[in-house]
């Protein structure tokens, strides 16, 4: 079983012909080999207790667990699901080492909230805005240029400024809000203006979105590793018949 069927597929057409190589079979001290008979794919398994090194075409990884049941790293892979995320904690060099940007989560939570907002009495035209100013630019691609494009986008937002007088006055734009008190109100004594929202969109919490995913290549050597361990299972038992 799979987190990404897609991935495990391409690891299986991948290395479906792959030859097995052991360079080294000392218990838990091992080094297989895989390499493609048809095409430029390689594969490497490397362990010693509580170690494995996955490395070959789609990159190096080394993975780290302590505990009784993974002094044998073949041990802690046999058999259990493929979890990329998961098992990503088990990186020596950490799960951020592993991690990038994904775009589509990014979409999926602005078109999210502005469904919400929509649904809520947002203002007149706040999905041709958002479609103009954020899912449609070609900056969207990158993490810094998305999020500063969607901590910066505002719709129909207003502003008012309150002085502890009692007096205020509504705005269009912040700045004018803050500068009420200074050109337009101009109070005499100790006044306190403050400014705050008083309607439209702005997009909020966007600090907490979960904008991340491993890599493909990551992804992929988790699952090659799988299936080289089932390989290596195989060969084992097709030797100890042979004998």
């Amino acid at each position: 079983m799979s987190d990404y069927p897609e991935i495990a597929a391409h690891v299986a057409r991948d290395l479906a012909d792959g030859k097995l190589t052991s360079l080294r079979e000392d218990g838990l001290y091992r080094h297989v080999e895989f390499t493609a008979q048809k095409g430029w794919t390689r594969l490497i398994l490397i362990t010693w207790p509580f170690n494995l090194l996955v490395a070959g075409s789609h990159g190096s990884y080394h993975f780290e667990r302590c505990g009784k049941d993974t002094e044998d790293m073949f041990d802690w892979l046999r058999g259990i699901r493929v979890e990329p995320d998961r098992w990503a904690s088990k990186l020596v060099n950490g799960a951020d080492s592993v991690r990038e940007y994904d775009q589509e989560k990014l979409v999926a939570e602005v078109k999210a909230e502005v469904a919400e907002a929509v649904k809520n009495g947002a203002p007149r035209g706040l999905r041709a805005a958002v479609r103009e100013q954020i899912l449609d630019s070609d900056r969207l691609c990158s993490r810094d240029w998305a999020m500063q494009m969607v901590y910066d986008f505002e719709h129909g937002v207003t502003y008012r400024s309150e002085c502890t007088c009692g007096a205020f006055q509504d705005h269009d734009s912040y700045d004018e809000a803050v500068l009420w008190e200074f050109y337009r109100h101009r109070p005499a004594g100790d006044h306190k203006v403050k400014v705050r929202e008083t309607g439209g969109f702005a997009f909020s919490d966007v600090g907490d979105w979960r904008l991340d995913k491993v890599s493909y290549h990551f992804a992929y050597q988790c699952h090659a590793a799988s299936w080289a361990i089932t390989q290596c299972d195989a060969a084992r038992k097709q030797a100890e018949v042979a004998a």
